[in-house]
């Protein structure tokens, strides 16, 4: 009697523990969520590291698209847009930070048909209950690196299966066949056969479990992907109508997916009932018929579970923009334009803290000249960064934006390319045909170019640059170009509309107030730049005896 009260209190003390654990954790995330919303340190440093898994949804989606609908490589890495997205994930699920990731390169001005809208993120923002709600179910799907392979996954299910399917049934049903007819005729043959049986099917079973893992947890992503999607349906379901029929459809699949994750769980855990799972229920078979049935249950239904995952990859992202909003120094909505006109109030760069705000109102191309160091090249990228936020994520970092939608390219951080034997321009010229070659497709196009033609002498350099943009004078497209060349803004003025960037220069320092203005800037700083850093003063005279 006493070994059964210590054993019932030993019990106890381990409910009792793991019950404090729990309540703990929920403790834990409950704080996480209530005070992440809005916090610019939010995102994890590890984004760098599954930043491959997060584009896989962008490759496959860009397929719909002409390149004058997409961010391309060059204009990503020219507008370091990475460091956007991840100045902007404030994603909690794989399918949030997907979407986001994709929604960043894709400017369609097709009218969408998926849930993420500007009326989404402002719902997210208003209402605190039901956004921390929705965060605790997608924070429970998490970011797993198996989940990100999902889409994939349920685009092509016939070639999940594992093989020879329709043996482990029958290896089950023949070791329940010998147990059973063993026990009840008391043959020691059929026992013996049981028993060979059931070391069979756990070889089988061990032998096959290591390929089968990543399988099983990409599955188990698809079925916590769908029950997240009833679950916030039954949070907001007045914005879950998209999701409604094709979560009907796949609610036995997200059965036998909840079966086959408790059975995983189990198998994970330390002790005897990860044991237990493997050695004495792995001969059975169960799991592996189980993810079977679930493929099975998948087939036909594809396009169900990508409307889910959108659905839920959307919901995401939407809390996720109405946080970053949050999180940053100042935004707007834009307000989207017919007309071919950019207008900025208060733009700002959204990675540069306390960045100077400017005004623009661009309704020709922009000849943009200036002295090193002003500020020019920020100006264009913080101009091209917005178009990109504004058109994708509703958000602008100015007081007030008024945009056209358009594509984005750019040609600014040229390099060599030792590898493929490149010269700088070389890589240059090749950026500016991109330009030529989409332009021709029609669309509007904001074409942002700095330094153009640096690469060679000044005869050539100023020649080559007037004929392209008197080229693309005649597309449909509006530049802004940055230039040390007067000579280039004085040829299209009254064409091309001229601003500059200047510095104020004393007597032993050089200051920038990274304000633009219109006109043509007429001063330069280079030699002046030399003396204030320090270079010796045989050089600086020098170079002013050569002026």
């Amino acid at each position: 009697m006493e070994i059964l009260f210590i054993v019932t209190g030993i019990v106890l003390l381990i409910i009792v523990f793991f019950c404090v654990i729990h309540i703990k954790n929920k403790k834990a995330i409950d704080y996480r969520i209530r005070h992440s919303f809005g916090d610019s340190k939010r995102v994890k440093d590890d984004v760098l590291d599954r930043i491959e898994a997060i584009s896989l949804l962008y490759k496959k989606e860009k397929k719909n698209y002409s390149d004058a609908e997409l961010v391309d490589d060059i204009t990503w890495d020219d507008l370091d847009m990475k460091s956007i997205f991840f100045r902007a994930d404030h994603t909690d699920s794989y399918a949030g930070e997907q979407c986001l990731y994709s929604k960043l390169h894709i400017l369609s001005d097709r009218s969408p048909d998926d849930l993420l809208s500007n009326s989404t993120v402002e719902f997210f923002d208003k209402n605190e209950e039901k956004r921390n709600k929705v965060r605790k179910v997608l924070y429970n799907i998490g970011k797993p690196i198996s989940a990100y392979y999902s889409v994939e996954v349920a685009e092509d299910i016939d070639s999940k299966y594992l093989p020879y399917k329709f043996i482990y049934p029958l290896l089950l049903i023949s070791m329940a066949a010998f147990g059973i007819l063993g026990l009840v005729l008391k043959s020691p043959p059929l026992i013996m056969l049981f028993i060979c049986n059931y070391f069979v099917n756990l070889v089988i079973h061990l032998f096959l479990r290591n390929s089968f893992e990543t399988k099983l947890e990409t599955l188990f992503s698809i079925g916590m992907t769908i029950n997240a999607g009833f679950a916030i349906s039954d949070e907001v379901p007045e914005l879950s109508g998209s999701a409604e029929e094709s979560l009907k459809k796949v609610k036995k699949a997200a059965a036998i997916m909840n079966l086959l994750s408790m059975k995983q769980s189990m198998s994970k855990s330390d002790g005897m009932s990860a044991f237990f799972m493997d050695y004495v229920l792995g001969p059975f078979m169960f799991d592996f018929i189980l993810y079977n049935r679930g493929l099975k249950e998948l087939e036909g239904k594809t396009q169900d579970y990508l409307k889910i995952f959108r659905f839920v990859g959307d919901i995401d992202c939407s809390i996720a923009i109405a946080s970053f909003r949050r999180s940053i120094e100042g935004y707007c909505v834009p307000e989207f334009t017919d007309n071919k006109c950019i207008e900025f109030k208060g733009l700002f760069h959204p990675l540069i803290s306390e960045a100077v705000e400017n005004d623009i109102r661009q309704e020709n191309s922009i000849v943009l000249t200036g002295s090193n160091a002003s500020g020019k090249s920020t100006f264009i990228k913080a101009a091209a960064i917005n178009l990109i936020l504004g058109q994708s994520l509703f958000t602008c970092t100015a007081e007030q934006a008024s945009i056209p939608h358009c594509g984005v390219i750019t040609s600014m951080a040229v390099r060599d390319d030792l590898a493929s034997g490149e010269s700088y321009y070389i890589r240059e010229i090749k950026y500016l045909k991109r330009m030529t070659e989409t332009a021709k497709s029609g669309r509007l196009l904001f074409l942002a170019i700095d330094e153009i033609l640096k690469g060679t002498n000044t005869k050539e350099r100023i020649a080559a640059s007037k004929a392209v943009l008197r080229y693309f004078e005649d597309m449909n497209c509006m530049l802004m170009v940055a230039t040390h060349d007067v000579e280039l803004a004085e040829a299209f003025e009254g064409i091309y509309e001229n601003y500059y960037f200047c510095e104020k220069l004393d007597e032993d320092d050089i200051s920038f107030d990274y304000k633009i203005h219109k006109g043509i800037c007429r001063s330069s700083n280079a030699i002046k730049l030399l003396g204030v850093i320090g270079f010796p003063e045989e050089i600086i005279n020098g170079a002013l005896s050569e002026l």
